[in-house]
């Protein structure tokens, strides 16, 4: 029991509220295509996704989504 309650803290991923993120997306080709955003949520974790995840408001579309760690890049963080 107690590696799994422990399992969250392992992961390592220094994402704060504020900061402007680089969002890697691919299109039906299979080619990667780049968007920018900003966080707008903590760093959440839920045992059903079984990774953090961040929300992040997209500039091109204007929505909100929710974006794992495999998929973003810090391009400036608030935190010092």
């Amino acid at each position: 029991m107690d590696k799994k309650s422990n399992l969250y803290e392992s992961i390592i991923w220094h994402i704060s509220l504020g900061d402007l993120v680089k969002i890697k997306n691919y299109n039906f080709d299979g080619e990667v295509y780049y968007r920018y955003g900003i966080v707008v949520s903590r760093k959440e974790e839920c045992q059903i996704d079984l990774f953090p995840f961040v929300n992040v408001y997209v500039f091109n579309t204007s929505h909100i989504g929710k974006y794992y760690p495999n998929s973003l890049e810090v391009v400036s963080s608030v935190a010092v």
